[in-house]
């Protein structure tokens, strides 16, 4: 028995589409809390910003400011003082670490996401390259001068195959690989 290896049929791409929302939501919360706090501080490194940043901005605010004021003042007073609001850092702070993206220091990812659509069994595999068997034998039919209308074949198949009109040809139907595919 030879070993199941499945095949990429397609893209998730609104997965694809909500993790890139999410990148660029967490580069743009890192790149505008280190923008901020580089008014009272200095960060140089995002991965400083990346877990627990809140108590280390309290730490380092106070070891830069302790000698500009007296003993007295309440760091939060401080933090009124000089024109910062705590909220705002907090509130990126809890953004950047809600987000579970992962990402180096020059915030990229750390892991390849994969977004591909892959078959589950060795039948699904089978019927995934006999569609596309099919497609190309309409394609080949068609550049022979045979003129077979795509819908004929895309209902023979109980929408297993659907002509995609942008490209103008007849692709695979990645939807009849799920679950929840209903066939009529």
């Amino acid at each position: 028995m030879k070993n199941f290896e499945p095949i990429a049929i397609g893209v998730n791409d609104t997965a694809k589409s909500n993790h890139e929302r999410d990148l660029n939501a967490k580069r743009s919360d890192l790149r505008e809390l280190c923008e901020y706090v580089n008014r009272f501080i200095e960060v140089d490194d995002y991965t400083l910003l990346f877990k627990g940043f809140k108590k280390r901005f309290r730490t380092l605010f106070a070891e830069k400011f302790e000698s500009q004021f007296p003993n007295l003042v309440s760091q939060q007073k401080q933090l009124e003082l000089v024109d910062c609001d705590i909220s705002k850092i907090d509130l990126l702070c809890e953004s950047i670490e809600a987000n579970s993206i992962a990402l180096d220091k020059d915030l990229n990812p750390i892991e390849k996401t994969d977004f591909n659509i892959y078959t589950k069994s060795e039948a699904q595999n089978k019927m995934y390259k006999t569609l596309s068997r099919i497609c190309e034998d309409y394609k080949t039919l068609k550049e022979g001068g045979l003129n077979v209308f795509p819908m004929a074949i895309v209902n023979g198949t109980s929408q297993a195959l659907k002509y995609d009109f942008s490209k103008q040809k007849l692709v695979v139907n990645v939807g009849v690989f799920s679950a929840s595919y209903y066939r009529a």
